[in-house]
């Protein structure tokens, strides 16, 4: 859990001591809406959830595993969730309202640090998704999601289907294998199976 980083093992039973209950819910049970939230931070204790955009409930945003974290936009003021939250799986989460958090942070200075530093880096993520409303042509959207999604190996973090991805990117199907086959001619990616590989030079870095 991010927001004990720096903290004793003693401090976070003392924390930890202090929570609700979990709350459970059921494969595809709406754990988050737009105007079906908490004024908290979820914590998935087990199982699996993923979100989905409020305006094409067909493109799944980001999938969130045991020991991650949704919520964090609802907590101070937020009037309505910025997306819709489904449990993938049978799934146990533990909530920490906003009453809790100001508690933490005045008692423990250093957890509100880690908070800040959480959202920061939310921010990096989402300037990262608006600079491809930036890219002049279908060739560098693409290319700038897989280079911004790859992983360690240079392989791109996919959605389940091309069709989600066109979606997500805002490109018909076809315009986006045209931007493939493109980019695989260049040299800026290598296709393998169902992965693809971007490769890194000096205009991609």
């Amino acid at each position: 859990m991010f927001l004990f980083e720096g903290l004793s093992v003693a401090e976070k039973e003392k924390i930890i001591k202090g929570f609700s209950h979990s709350k459970f819910f059921k494969k595809d049970e709406i754990i988050y809406s737009a105007e079906h939230f908490e004024n908290a931070i979820g914590f998935i204790v087990k199982g699996c959830a993923f979100a989905l955009c409020d305006n094409n409930s067909d493109v799944h945003i980001k999938t969130f595993e045991s020991g991650s974290c949704f919520g964090a936009a609802a907590v101070f003021g937020g009037e309505r969730y910025v997306s819709t939250v489904v449990a993938k799986t049978d799934i146990e989460v533990m909530f920490i309202t906003e009453e809790q958090l100001k508690k933490i942070f005045l008692e423990y200075p250093v957890t509100s640090l880690n908070y800040i530093k959480f959202l920061s880096e939310k921010v990096r993520f989402l300037n990262k998704k608006m600079s491809l409303l930036s890219c002049q042509n279908a060739e560098d959207t693409v290319m700038k999601y897989l280079t911004s999604s790859a992983d360690s190996e240079g392989y791109a973090q996919l959605p389940k289907s091309m069709t989600l991805l066109s979606k997500m990117l805002g490109l018909g199907r076809a315009s986006l294998y045209r931007s493939l086959d493109t980019l695989e001619r260049g040299g800026n990616i290598v296709r393998e199976n169902n992965r693809i590989k971007v490769i890194k030079n000096e205009k991609n870095s």
